[in-house]
């Protein structure tokens, strides 16, 4: 290519008339050409030297793509386990209990839930129904309700009552929590025979109890749990009469702008068909909070 050109000029340049001024123009544009013919050229090679570094960026995001999605593959797979792991600590004595019927709702809005629930019998015959609203979401609060969960089922194997229980549990847990982690948790004590409850809360909505001819309104009595807190007060509340208590995190009452204004918890104590509703339609909503509440009844 470049020798035909110069065989091209070389053949021009013998074909000029004898003319100094007409050679040294066409020798100038010659020189013009030759000048624009190198940028041109280097233009095209930076051009190539800026295509293959394209080419090896779009590889390179490519790689890491598939690299982020695998990370990602695998993090879901792992956070299923923790869900499993952490579902399969829940625990409900009273499924089969012939005083007391339970009705849940446990609707985490991430894999891994800030809330958590059980309900135990406890040795002096009474049961024990709590739950622990970690703060945030995801994989940390799911942590901190594991451990904390972790040690009151096993602490409830040895305590005698509901007062040893929370002696003990408080100042367990507060090397679990991050120095400024709050724990938001409820506690009921009920014994069946006195009908007498026994209650520490803190950083929760107040729990519902339908006595006979009144609903009962049990408020915190503490302040969220942190890890300089002093072990929470506990207080009783004769409940002679009571038909059933619902207690629930945050959740539950502040998505109530919306479809679950119907299903706020004094509606869910008097209207027996509204918990599967109010289930039913959490479960098909995609609520930014988790969710959980327990109603605890008394058979008929």
């Amino acid at each position: 290519m470049v020798n035909s050109i110069e065989q091209a000029l070389q053949n021009v340049r013998n074909s000029l008339p004898d003319d100094e001024v007409l050679k040294e123009q066409f020798e100038l544009f010659v020189k013009m050409y030759e000048k624009k013919a190198k940028r041109t050229d280097k233009i095209f090679k930076q051009s190539d030297r800026q295509q293959h570094l394209l080419i090896e960026l779009n590889n390179k995001i490519l790689q890491q793509k598939e690299q982020l999605h695998e990370l990602h593959t695998y993090n879901i797979s792992q956070q299923n386990i923790g869900k499993e792991k952490l579902e399969a600590t829940i625990v409900n004595d009273i499924t089969n209990d012939s005083r007391l019927d339970v009705d849940v709702i446990y609707h985490p809005s991430d894999v891994l839930s800030g809330d958590f629930y059980s309900i135990f019998k406890l040795k002096d015959g009474s049961i024990l129904a709590y739950i622990l609203d970690g703060q945030g979401h995801g994989i940390s609060p799911a942590l901190t309700i594991f451990a904390v969960s972790s040690t009151i089922a096993s602490l409830v194997s040895v305590v005698e009552n509901f007062e040893e229980l929370v002696e003990k549990l408080f100042p367990m847990i507060q090397k679990f929590l991050g120095e400024v982690e709050q724990l938001s948790f409820i506690m009921l004590n009920i014994d069946c025979e006195q009908e007498i409850l026994s209650y520490c809360a803190g950083g929760t909505y107040p729990v519902f109890i339908k006595l006979q001819d009144k609903i009962l309104t049990i408020k915190s009595n503490n302040l969220p749990f942190m890890d300089f807190s002093m072990t929470p007060s506990i207080m009783k509340q004769d409940i002679k009469g009571w038909e059933t208590l619902i207690l629930y995190t945050d959740g539950l009452v502040e998505e109530i702008e919306n479809i679950l204004d119907k299903f706020h918890p004094e509606n869910l104590l008097e209207d027996k068909t509204l918990f599967e509703k109010a289930n039913n339609a959490i479960v098909q909503n995609n609520y930014e909070d988790d969710i959980t509440v327990v109603k605890i009844s008394k058979k008929a």
